[in-house]
């Protein structure tokens, strides 16, 4: 019975010993150890400026109390205030958006049109395209330096009833917003 106390102590100190020793080796070679990372970095400056420019106003549009104006760097809402008086009077027009940046830009959703109440929405058709005529559509990008047209139309719908049209003169201060975002 002794025997085997021996035999277990020598061997649980064997086994300290041996833990001991590798626990010393692994502190060791963690503290010992040098990493050096040598480089050279630099970041470029880059610009964001997209915005609207060039307005054209269409032939044959009414004359508008606020035209649409596009002024300034990273203006991507325009507004106007027009008057319709009859059916079939519009307002339109083309305009630009520049990338004048150097990042590319994606269009983040469709345009938003704002300005016209749910009783003028009866009677104003308002539409925003591309200058090909199709739709506008959320993903549309617009490489650095480059730029796109567009072309806004609202106009006093002319296939409405008598029952539909407005009581009194209505002037329409609208908004057309693009959200643009890096690409």
């Amino acid at each position: 019975m002794k025997n085997n106390k021996r035999k277990k102590k020598k061997v649980l100190s064997v086994l300290v010993l041996l833990l001991l020793i590798l626990g010393v080796s692994i502190g060791y070679a963690v503290l010992s150890q040098t990493l050096t990372i040598n480089g050279t970095s630099s970041i470029g400056g880059s610009t964001w400026n997209v915005h609207f420019e060039n307005v054209q106003i269409a032939n044959g549009s009414v004359t508008a109390t606020t035209p649409p104006t596009a002024t300034g760097t990273n203006t991507t809402s325009l507004t106007y205030t027009i008057a319709l008086q009859q059916p079939g009077d519009f307002y339109e027009f083309t305009v630009d958006v520049k990338n004048g940046g150097s990042i590319a830009a994606k269009l983040n959703s469709a345009p938003t049109i704002s300005g016209v109440s749910t009783a003028q929405d009866v009677y104003t058709n308002y539409t925003f395209l591309n200058s090909d005529g199709s739709a506008v559509t959320a993903g549309q990008t617009l490489a650095a330096g480059a730029k796109r047209t567009y072309k806004v139309r609202v106009e006093f719908d002319s296939n409405i009833s008598a029952s539909q049209l407005p009581s009194s003169a209505q002037n329409l201060t609208l908004t057309v917003s693009m959200p643009w975002v890096q690409s």
